[in-house]
């Protein structure tokens, strides 16, 4: 370590060289630290591009998949200098990665320059963002019947849920009963709603048609990854014997995370690359 005051002998020098000299003066201190006296007007140019090649190696790029940000932190990394940083914030879907190939290394003088870095934030899959995006907003009970409509091939089969065919039929039903108006609505055993009302032509005759309470959907997280079952109450509010749809995601903020573990691990295992969570201040 460099004496404190030799480091101040050499640059209180060195302001006396900028000061007065005519051209710039190259001194070392003890610790060989190389200063430069620059006079008043003068600037640094560095002649590094005029080399055959680089003196190291330091980019900023940005990956649009994992297997790419993998091949790049393989192909430039190394386990002795490069590390990985995983930043997540699950309930604003938030997750993004930072590979720095010149970070530090374990070694008390294995300091680098940290300034070759490869980013990933990965993509969001065309399904997740459509239904995240519809989360808890209102539908008219034409606007719900189109959205399942249109959405149909997300809707998931499993034991306790609706499939895509019953969700389609109450779509269906719906879309017939738009300028009806509700009478009542009793909650079934299954957990479903039966709701009756009686068409504006025919204030006589009494129909009705069974609301599901909750549904499920199967759709990717990330764009080309595999897909989650994601559960879905089914919310409707009456107003004025017309009656409001929508759907709250049972905690999509959770299947974001799993969905973000998974592809950590994946990272992790794929390049052996030491990854920690937290943002890496670059």
């Amino acid at each position: 370590m460099a004496d404190p005051i030799k480091q101040q002998e050499a640059e209180n020098i060195a302001a006396t060289v900028a000061r007065e000299a005519r051209k710039p003066f190259a001194i070392k201190d003890d610790a060989d630290a190389l200063m430069v006296a620059i006079p008043d007007g003068w600037k640094l140019e560095s002649t590094e591009n005029q080399l055959p090649s680089p003196l190291r190696k330091k980019a900023s790029v940005l990956l649009a998949d994992s297997d790419s940000f993998v091949s790049y932190m393989r192909r430039h990394g190394s386990l002795a200098s490069a590390t990985i940083w995983c930043e997540a914030d699950y309930q604003k879907g938030l997750v993004a990665y930072t590979g720095i190939i010149n970070d530090h290394g374990e070694e008390v003088d294995g300091q680098q320059w940290r300034d070759h870095i490869a980013k990933l934030t990965p993509a969001k899959s065309v399904e997740w963002q459509r239904w995240t995006n519809k989360d808890r907003q209102r539908f008219s009970q034409a606007e719900f019947a189109c959205w399942i409509e249109d959405n149909m091939g997300d809707i998931a089969t499993a034991d306790g849920f609706p499939s895509g065919t019953a969700m389609l039929t109450m779509a269906t039903n719906l879309e017939i009963a738009q300028d009806s108006t509700i009478k009542s609505a009793i909650r079934l055993q299954s957990g479903g709603v039966r709701m009756e009302y009686v068409e504006d032509s025919n204030a006589e005759t009494v129909k009705s048609m069974e609301v599901f309470s909750r549904f499920a959907i199967g759709v990717p997280v990330f764009w080309g990854g595999s897909a989650y079952m994601v559960e879905a109450r089914l919310k409707y509010q009456l107003k004025g014997g017309k009656v409001d749809f929508w759907y709250e995601l049972n905690r999509p903020d959770k299947v974001l995370e799993d969905a973000a573990k998974t592809l950590t691990s994946t990272i992790k295992g794929e390049t052996g690359i030491p990854l920690f969570h937290g943002k890496p201040g670059v």
